[in-house]
C-alpha cells in the first residue's frame, strides 16, 4: 500500500506542472488587483473539474475493470505504459507555431469559474498522469470509501503550484513580476517539451508497476498473499 501511494502521489507532483493552470494563474495575477478572488475562483473551477471528473472515471473504470481482473489489467496496464513511454521518445519534432494562449476575455467570477471548467475538460485527453493514477487505483481494488480521500488529496497536490504563486505573489508583490512575465512566455511555450517528458514519466511508471506484478525477469520481488 505505501508504494501505491507513493506512486499515486509521484503522479500527482508530476501533474502538478500543468503550463495552461500556471499560465491563466500568472496571467490573472498580473491583470492587478482584485486578483485574489479571480485566482481562488480559476483554481477553485480546475479543482472541482478534475475531482468530478476522476470520480466519473472510477465508477465507469471500476465496471469495465471487472471484466479484465488480475493479471489481464495490469498487462493492459503494461501495454498502456509502454506505448506512451514509446512515444515520449519516438515523437518526431514538430514546427514552432505561435499558439494563442486561452485566457479570460471578461474579469467576472462567473466567466473565470467558466474557464477554469472549459480548460479543464478540453485538456482532458492529455491528463495522462491522472489517468495512469486512476489506472492504479482501479487496480488496488479499494471502497469508495479508500480511494476517494486519495483522490481528494491527488487533486489538492494538483493545484498547489498556482495556490504557491498566489502566495508569493501576495508577499512579495512587484518584486516579483517579471520574474512572473518570463514564466508565463515559458509555460506557454514549452508546453509540448513539458507533455512529452510527463508522457514518458508516467508510461515507465505504469510500465514498471506492470512489469513488478508479473516479477520480470524475477528482477523484482513481488510479495504473493497467502
Amino acid at each position: 500500500m505505501t508504494d501505491t501511494l507513493a506512486s499515486l502521489f509521484g503522479l500527482a507532483v508530476l501533474d502538478s506542472v500543468n503550463p495552461s493552470a500556471l499560465a491563466v494563474t500568472i496571467f490573472l495575477l498580473l491583470r492587478g488587483k482584485p486578483y485574489v478572488a479571480k485566482v481562488l475562483t480559476y483554481i477553485s473551477a480546475v479543482f472541482l473539474s478534475y475531482l468530478g471528473i476522476g470520480v466519473l472515471l472510477m465508477f465507469g473504470l471500476g465496471s469495465v475493470w471487472g471484466y479484465v481482473e488480475g493479471p489481464g489489467a495490469y498487462a493492459v496496464q503494461g501495454v498502456v505504459g509502454a506505448l506512451l513511454f514509446g512515444y515520449a521518445l519516438l515523437a518526431p519534432d514538430r514546427p514552432r507555431r505561435e499558439k494563442k494562449p486561452r485566457t479570460p476575455r471578461t474579469m467576472r467570477l462567473p466567466a473565470i469559474f467558466l474557464l477554469g471548467v472549459t480548460i479543464t475538460a478540453v485538456e482532458f485527453s492529455t491528463a495522462f498522469p491522472y489517468l495512469g493514477a486512476i489506472a492504479i487505483l482501479t487496480n488496488a481494488e479499494m471502497a469508495m470509501s479508500g480511494w476517494l480521500p486519495i483522490l481528494v488529496v491527488y487533486n489538492v497536490i494538483f493545484v498547489l503550484p498556482p495556490l504557491l504563486l498566489l502566495a508569493a505573489y501576495g508577499v512579495f508583490g512587484s518584486r516579483v513580476r517579471s520574474r512572473f512575465e518570463r514564466w508565463r512566455d515559458r509555460f506557454q511555450n514549452g508546453s509540448r517539451k513539458t507533455l512529452l517528458w510527463i508522457l514518458g514519466i508516467v508510461g515507465f511508471l505504469l510500465l514498471a508497476n506492470s512489469l513488478a506484478f508479473f516479477d520480470f525477469l524475477g528482477l523484482v520481488e513481488v510479495p504473493r498473499g497467502g
